[in-house]
């Protein structure tokens, strides 16, 4: 009896405990349901956003930094233009046809169908390209048929490349270009996207990981009825540095005036074989301080702002605008020459006051026998007077007690045929030594007046002049002061001026100064220029003969001011200019322009 009087309460505690876990089961069912849909709610909605739309990036250019003198005038900067990009899939309430076919019309006829069809079959979201550089007309007609506002279409602002003077500085300011098929592989190591703008020239090219900035990398989310609904920045975008240079504007606008005045000058005036086929030329003026550039003009140039439409008619000139005569063309220095073998003389130990016998013919080779024209000079003539008067007898009496190794070796040193630095392209230039093929005891002589074998830049004689007018510390060449952040202005690169020193100081370098000044004072124009000078004319022949015999001659010139104190030196070469004293008014030109 006992047994059966306790089994209801056992079968009613198993009830119970079902009951209970059942209620504990529910509980829990409700609680997740209820914590699903009211604290998961944003999380679920935004996963079933997620699987119906579709996520394409967008590049974001960045504005390339500005080319500035060193007084801020800028001399290459971006201006925005739009390319016009159709949006796949389109917002809600965009009518596609209607859309293709009045971007065709506003594109001039642009098949956008067939563009739109194939840019579908490669991918599900995205944007369009439909054309580069739109004009402003066109951009006003997508704002009235709305469909920059309805976001069927985008408007995306990128940089282009202008010159406010495009006549300065042409040939070392350079252009910027899309990325060529010879450019790819380098590019693509470097993680930049195909449609980059790369610095294909110039200073451009040479500081374009300073100019060109940071593109930047949107992620936008659009549903599949083409409604953008979340955009992420994957990369911010940062603009390029200002690069500053050290070049003064207003001195390179009067040396480019002062070169191409005096070559019309000379055509108008001058005669025949002395200057009146004066066509073309070169100038370079340094900072002797620093190696910065202040100036380098070429005549003839042309204008960067028509250099791609102009591009076949500049090619094809036989004036060859294109030619950057200042740092690529090779000219003998001729007389110019000279301080470097007198240099090498006084190194040597050959004491300034020694004089050679000037008879006006070069009598030590039978089978040669070279002249001085004896301007001003004759009999014995000092170191200091043969470079106030450019006697060729004293140089040619020296250059062979020397050797042409000799000279050609203290040339190289002072900064003649050799790299100067400066970060565009150059030519190399060359001496004349014992070794090369053409070498014959008489090509001492020549080289010994500047001629010869030798073949120089303009930028290789501003760092000759340079030299000189600092006892022997040569200067690496460069364009470029420092670059800029353009939003803070503060320095994000400095350049750090290098120098090499020649063995030599003051018993070396007095005596070639003082003959240099003597010559800047025997010659009017620079006699009376607002600082005194120390200068050195050539007047090297060329290959070509007069129809009534003789050669045409160069007009080369360097020098440097003030004589006492040098703070610029500078450089002239004058194609077809007749002789050196031709060049000496652009040097007057520069020296008013920096101390009048």
């Amino acid at each position: 009896m006992a047994r059966r009087s306790g089994e209801p309460p056992r079968r009613q505690g198993r009830i119970m405990a079902l009951l209970v876990v059942c209620c504990v089961v529910f509980v829990l069912f409700f609680g997740r349901l209820a914590w699903m849909q009211f604290v998961m709610a944003d999380h679920y909605a935004e996963k079933a956003a997620q699987a119906s739309s579709a996520s394409y990036t967008v590049e974001q250019h960045a504005a390339r930094g500005a080319i500035t003198d060193r007084s801020g005038t800028v001399l290459a900067r971006d201006t925005t233009v739009y390319d016009l990009y159709l949006r796949v899939p389109a917002p809600p309430g965009t009518r596609m046809q209607e859309t293709v076919q009045t971007l065709e019309e506003l594109t001039g006829g642009k098949d956008v169908e067939t563009q739109l069809a194939a840019f579908c079959s490669a991918v599900s979201a995205g944007e369009l390209l439909v054309q580069k550089e739109i004009g402003s007309e066109t951009i006003a007609a997508l704002y009235r048929a709305g469909l920059v506002q309805s976001g069927a279409v985008r408007l995306d602002a990128r940089g282009e490349r202008i010159w406010p003077n495009g006549t300065l500085l042409p040939h070392a300011l350079g252009f910027t270009g899309p990325v060529t098929a010879e450019q790819w592989p380098d590019v693509q190591a470097r993680g930049l996207p195909m449609d980059s703008i790369l610095g294909q020239s110039g200073l451009e090219k040479a500081y374009d990981s300073l100019l060109r900035g940071q593109d930047g990398r949107l992620l936008v989310n659009a549903g599949l009825d083409g409604a953008v609904r979340q955009t992420y920045q994957l990369t911010p975008v940062q603009p390029g540095s200002t690069l500053v240079l050290t070049l003064d504007a207003g001195l390179q606008a009067t040396l480019q005036r002062a070169l191409q005045s005096q070559i019309q000058t000379l055509q108008a005036t001058a005669a025949a074989g002395a200057g009146r086929e004066a066509c073309a030329g070169a100038a370079v003026v340094v900072d002797v301080r620093t190696g910065g550039i202040l100036a380098a003009a070429n005549w003839p140039g042309y204008d960067l702002n028509g250099y791609r439409a102009d591009y076949a008619a500049l090619a094809a000139d036989p004036a060859a605008p294109l030619l950057d005569r200042a740092f690529q063309g090779l000219y003998a220095p001729g007389s110019a020459f000279k301080p470097a073998v007198a240099a090498a003389a006084l190194a040597a130990g050959i004491d300034p006051d020694d004089t050679v016998n000037c008879t006006g013919r070069y009598l030590y080779y039978s089978g040669y026998q070279p002249r001085c024209l004896q301007d001003r000079h004759a009999g014995p003539v000092d170191l200091r007077t043969a470079l106030q008067y450019s006697c060729n007898i004293f140089f040619y009496d020296t250059g062979r007690r020397l050797g042409v190794d000799v000279f050609s070796a203290m040339a190289r040193q002072l900064g003649l045929a050799g790299p100067t630095g400066v970060e565009t392209g150059e030519a190399s230039g060359r001496l004349t030594w014992s070794s090369d093929s053409n070498y014959q005891s008489g090509l001492t002589l020549m080289a010994a007046i500047g001629q010869g074998n030798t073949a120089v830049t303009p930028a290789q004689l501003a760092v000759y002049a340079a030299t000189l007018a600092t006892g022997g510390q040569r200067p690496t060449l460069h364009f470029a002061s420092h670059a800029a952040d353009p939003a803070t202005g503060q320095t994000a690169w400095q350049y750090a001026p290098q120098f090499t020193a020649v063995a030599g100081g003051e018993s070396v370098f007095g005596p070639i100064r003082d003959g240099m000044v003597r010559m800047a004072r025997s010659t009017r124009v620079l006699r009376e220029a607002p600082v005194p000078c120390a200068a050195k004319t050539g007047s090297p022949q060329r290959a070509e003969q007069m129809p009534g015999g003789g050669y045409y001659t160069n007009s080369v010139l360097i020098g440097y001011a003030p004589a006492d104190d040098p703070q610029i030196a500078v450089s002239v070469v004058l194609e077809y200019g007749g002789g050196g004293a031709n060049a000496a008014p652009i040097l007057r030109a520069v020296l008013d322009a920096c101390f009048g």
